[in-house]
């Protein structure tokens, strides 16, 4: 049977809260789960709550800002994280596959390039924080941009373009 896979190719590996202190990460609490398959830029900047699970092949970037989940949260796979401007996640939210949640954008009114290539002059991009309240869903492939809170107990639908704050429940 040589060329059948093991089984422990199919285990998915995480970095535990003790490796992750040891990685340099700002503040972790008990019980996290960071999959080994997570591209994470900013380590330095990020604070973990207790009861955390973040999932294979996330794109997490926290260089330029800082990134704070709070506890028993799930970010499900395949979700990008843009934190240049912050990002606050509080306790109990979901974060379904695919979600992006951007700190930056580009403004996309017609009267500035939407690149990063032109002059200053010639760019307006949007930027802000974003914060999740407590009890948050974002359901799957949804984008979230700059400047907006999603207030306790927000349910998000699949798909979706949130581009302004939303109201608790």
């Amino acid at each position: 049977m040589g060329d059948r896979p093991l089984a422990s190719n199919f285990i998915s590996e995480y970095f535990g809260s003790d490796e992750l202190r040891d990685l340099g990460i700002l503040h972790v609490g008990n019980n996290v789960k960071i999959s080994r398959n997570c591209t994470i830029v900013g380590l330095q900047n990020i604070s973990i709550g207790d009861n955390v699970r973040i999932d294979s092949y996330n794109l997490i970037l926290a260089k330029r800002g800082t990134l704070s989940i709070g506890s028993n949260v799930h970010i499900e796979p395949f979700s990008s994280l843009v934190a240049h401007f912050g990002i606050n996640i509080g306790d109990y939210c979901t974060i379904s596959h695919g979600v992006r949640l951007f700190t930056a954008s580009a403004d996309y009114n017609g009267d500035f390039f939407t690149n990063i290539f032109p002059e200053d002059q010639y760019q307006s991009p949007i930027s802000g924080s974003i914060t999740l309240e407590e009890h948050v869903i974002i359901g799957a492939n949804s984008v979230v941009l700059p400047k907006v809170v999603l207030s306790e107990g927000c349910a998000i639908g699949a798909l979706s373009l949130v581009r302004s704050s939303v109201d608790p429940w």
